[in-house]
């Protein structure tokens, strides 16, 4: 089994969905409690989909542990007269010069929690999510999803004016990483953002907290403004 202890990619898809490049999401359905499908051919998380028309804006906020100040992403969709729209991405971080890098929308890849630590290893794959990130989330069941990946989801709640779902991915190959999403119940919303309302990555942080369920997040991006006008 790999354990978090050198570095570790929190999976291309979602690096992929966060930077706004997946175009759809899959219409597959969830499988039934208890059993695991097998995962779509085409694999596609978060966002996505035809643009319906009309202004959109959203912004998420990305910490990571050991930083004092959160970085910003923002991008707002502007329907103009001629019919056309303009799009319009920025970030916002404030680092010391020896931080900064050329990275996403300006922000180090380290920085979007892309790494766990220095001494982890190895690559969690977010793939079977992609059975439930399209569908309606049931409150409290348990997805078994391919590839003994799990999401349980939790209780509902709200972020950024936005209702959500909140719930814990874990992986049977990385026994000391979870990862908390609250995705948005109205699944046109989930269509429209290009990442969950909220991920973080949590971990143990080395050996002597195997077993004893102790997790700290190490990075969290979380949606802090949405604005929708159709």
């Amino acid at each position: 089994m790999t354990r978090v202890s050198r570095s570790i990619g929190l999976a291309l898809a979602g690096l992929v969905a966060l930077a706004g490049i997946v175009a759809a999401q899959t219409a597959e359905a969830p499988p039934p409690d208890g059993e695991r499908g097998e995962r779509p051919a085409d694999i596609q998380l978060f966002g996505g989909g035809d643009y319906p028309g009309g202004y959109l804006k959203y912004t998420y906020r990305v910490g990571r542990e050991g930083t004092t100040s959160a970085s910003t992403t923002t991008t707002e969709i502007r329907p103009l007269e001629d019919g056309t729209y303009e799009i319009v991405s920025t970030s916002t971080e404030r680092v010391p010069l020896d931080l900064v890098h050329i990275g996403f929308f300006g922000i180090s890849l380290p920085r979007l929690g892309i790494r766990v630590a220095e001494n982890a290893s190895g690559t969690i794959d977010m793939s079977p999510l992609s059975y439930i990130s399209a569908s309606e989330i049931e409150p409290g069941r348990e997805y078994l999803l391919p590839d003994g990946a799990r999401f349980q989801a939790g209780d509902l709640g709200t972020i950024a004016g936005v209702d959500v779902v909140h719930g814990t991915y874990t992986h049977a190959d990385y026994t000391n990483v979870e990862i908390d999403f609250s995705f948005a119940v109205d699944l046109e919303i989930r269509n429209l953002l290009p990442f969950p309302a909220r991920m973080a990555l949590r971990y143990t942080a080395d050996s002597a907290d195997q077993g004893t369920g102790i997790f700290r997040t190490f990075s969290l991006v979380e949606l802090a403004e949405f604005v929708r006008e159709p």
